[in-house]
């Protein structure tokens, strides 16, 4: 059996030829790798840190926990610690996240670059920290009590009417946290979710983390789901026939030459993005909508609803751009907040409007 995946914004992908279960870490057509003893090292603190140390932060009040998880974004910022980057054996998000805050802030400072790059790893770790307390409901439900949803009426009056809704978000600040929040408001929500997390070059312990955070999710989120879309993809489209809403993270760049893309201004310029969520609308006559959901202070958050578009009959697209219009005014405001901004090095950058292949 053999596979292919993409690590999020790593570039890195296990060819068709390639057996689906190497060695962890293994590059594809190399021979096996034997561990270092610094490899070894940080096999060992990826189990304290997913198994025990995030889990233990989430069982202690809430300002406490939060100033921790933030001590532990220093640290990681420091040794440039990522799952995504010890699961390559290639520590890279620190160097590609700089790089991004290079091209976000062209007219400031390096040390404004370092520190907004600094500070991506501390809101991160926020927001890893957050997942775990997700399965304690006695410390998450008074922060989904006191949290904010606005402009979410014009939502459920679509979600009553039976029609689907499509919601794009980013990799930003406390999105999984608003998930929740819309779903504890009264929306149904489903969230499209992808197997790379499952790969067994991901450390066991991260493995389990994403399963224990999805599952605990699902809690909140009003009888919806969150499904690999490698998995069933077929179910998000019916989840949209019967009036539900999807959750679609709007900054990643197509995977392949062959996945379904989309060219939207963002960031400055129209980028080639990938397009599953516009296919998903059309073909379910669904509504396309954005939110952002915002860490205000210990145990406070704002979710903030974009209003939601129907889609344009003459060129679909172009319903996408005030959407990505929103979220790239997020990014502006605080791109230290979008802990996968190193993504922005993959953007295809395009020469001409909005259009679809």
């Amino acid at each position: 059996m053999s596979s292919r995946f993409r690590i999020c914004g790593a570039g890195w992908t296990i060819e068709a030829n390639t057996p689906a279960h190497p060695q962890r870490g293994q590059r594809p057509g190399q021979p096996p790798v034997t561990p270092s003893i610094r490899d070894r090292l940080y096999h060992h603190l990826q189990a304290f840190d997913y198994g025990t140390l995030l889990p233990a932060l989430a069982t202690l009040p809430v300002p406490v926990g939060e100033a921790l998880a933030n001590g532990r974004g220093v640290l990681n910022a420091i040794f440039d610690l990522d799952w995504r980057s010890l699961s390559l054996r290639q520590r890279y998000i620190r160097g590609a996240t700089y790089r991004a805050m290079q091209q976000l802030l062209p007219q400031r400072h390096r040390l404004t670059h370092a520190t907004k790059t600094a500070q991506r790893f501390i809101h991160n770790s926020r927001e890893e920290w957050e997942a775990c307390l997700f399965a304690n409901r006695h410390r998450f439900e008074p922060i989904l009590e006191r949290g904010t949803v606005v402009a979410l009426e014009p939502l459920l009056q679509i979600q009553r009417a039976g029609r689907g809704m499509v919601l794009l978000t980013l990799h930003y600040d406390s999105f999984c946290l608003g998930i929740t929040l819309l779903g504890h408001r009264g929306l149904r929500v489903n969230v499209v979710t992808s197997s790379v997390v499952e790969d067994p070059r991901v450390h066991p312990a991260v493995r389990s983390f994403y399963t224990r955070k999805y599952r605990a999710m699902e809690q909140y989120m009003n009888g919806g789901r969150m499904v690999h879309f490698e998995h069933d993809l077929r179910y998000f489209y019916r989840a949209l026939a019967r009036g539900d809403a999807v959750v679609v993270l709007a900054d990643l760049p197509p995977a392949t030459p062959k996945t379904y893309q989309v060219t939207v201004p963002f960031l400055n310029g129209p980028k080639r993005m990938a397009g599953g969520a516009l296919r998903m609308a059309e073909k379910t006559d669904s509504v396309l909508g954005a939110f952002i959901c915002r860490h205000r202070g210990a145990g406070r958050y704002t979710v903030q609803c974009a209003s939601p578009r129907e889609i344009t009959a003459d060129n679909p697209v172009t319903s996408l751009t005030p959407l990505y219009a929103f979220l790239e005014g997020y990014l502006h405001q605080a791109p230290e907040r979008w802990w996968a901004a190193d993504l922005r090095l993959h953007y295809q950058e395009m020469p001409h409007g909005p259009q679809h292949d």
